[in-house]
């Protein structure tokens, strides 16, 4: 197989569906030098069985079975845990995904080229309508809240030249080995939602950059992570949403913006969540409160996590919020 230059993670959850589009298009890629993990995230349907069954052939790939639904941070930790040691940079992609042929070439090409280049995002588009943009980079204001430049856009190469980018989608994410070294992973307390914020807020502090390389696509089906349908869908959601957001505003801030962004944020989701429980969202209203309570019961690990942070910085917040958009509302 040669060198394994990079380690392609997908961890897998009832993703049965989407397994044989996504593996077949990582092997047909012009690029030799990589591996495939994936990570079973005790999936109820057959994915293992199929995998077992039609890919088991497959040299350039390994399978982790894992005892439990970890959620994404913990699930990718655990997968690169199991990467080749030797790989330089560390892909994570979804299962609901397709790369053409050229774009593991073409990421690595460019982050071999620029040392100061942490962590990379492709250009993703929509599987359900391949010429719409799905995100080509993530944007953060200053009170954390995120969004996918150019969601939703058809795709006629207006973000082509686009280079930085606050953070990378964690559908399709490459991070340097040695960066991950530094810095550490995903934060396991992020069963899901801003796992990938968290991380690249971290690599900008610590001295490397986020880049988008728009050449290299990769094709994102989405949209099918959490149902909103019951009141535990929507329960599930808004809790581990919101107790993320605000962790990650009190981990990374200096302590002066703690108070001028993340402080009033956090009275504003106190009214919204008042406001809920008076108008019959019982479900959302009580994701925010129990967010609420999560982080102040968790205060020691915040603090904890958040003084290795700080240790890691290497530049200002006023250097970083030029990076950042004042608010999105």
């Amino acid at each position: 197989m040669g060198k394994i230059r990079i380690s392609v993670i997908i961890l897998n959850y009832n993703g049965i569906k989407f397994l044989e589009s996504c593996l077949k298009s990582l092997l047909n890629s012009t690029y030799e030098g990589f591996e495939i993990v994936i990570v079973d995230n005790s999936s109820k349907d057959s994915s293992v069985e199929y995998l077992e069954k039609n890919f088991s052939h497959e040299t350039k790939i390994k399978l982790l079975l894992l005892d439990k639904n970890y959620g994404y941070a913990i699930g990718n930790n655990m997968g690169y845990k199991n990467t080749n040691s030797d790989s330089e940079f560390i892909f994570f992609l979804n299962n609901d995904t397709e790369v053409e042929k050229d774009c593991i070439e073409k990421i690595v090409n460019k982050m071999e080229k620029d040392a100061s280049i942490g962590a990379a995002q492709p250009k993703i588009r929509s599987m359900r309508d391949r010429k719409k943009i799905d995100a080509v980079g993530g944007m953060v204001d200053y009170y954390g809240r995120t969004w996918h430049r150019g969601f939703n856009e058809n795709d006629y190469g207006q973000y082509n030249s686009v280079n930085e980018t606050f953070y990378a989608q964690g559908a399709a994410i490459v991070v340097r080995r040695d960066v991950i070294k530094k810095i550490g992973l995903f934060d396991p307390s992020y069963f899901m939602y801003y796992e990938e914020t968290d991380l690249c807020w971290r690599i900008w502090l610590s001295g490397y950059k986020v880049v988008v390389i728009p050449d290299a696509i990769v094709y994102h089906y989405g949209g099918g992570a959490t149902t909103l349908n019951d009141y535990w869908g929507k329960y599930f959601k808004f809790f581990h949403l919101r107790k993320n957001h605000i962790m990650t505003m009190l981990k990374n801030f200096s302590l002066s913006n703690i108070f001028k962004y993340s402080l009033p944020f956090s009275t504003r989701m106190l009214i919204t969540a008042i406001r809920w429980s008076l108008s019959g969202e019982k479900a959302k209203a009580m994701a925010y409160y129990n967010s609420f309570w999560w982080i102040i019961s968790h205060t020691d690990l915040i603090i904890k996590r958040r003084l290795f942070v700080q240790r890691i910085r290497k530049i200002s917040d006023k250097e970083l919020m030029k990076r950042m958009n004042p608010s999105i509302s």
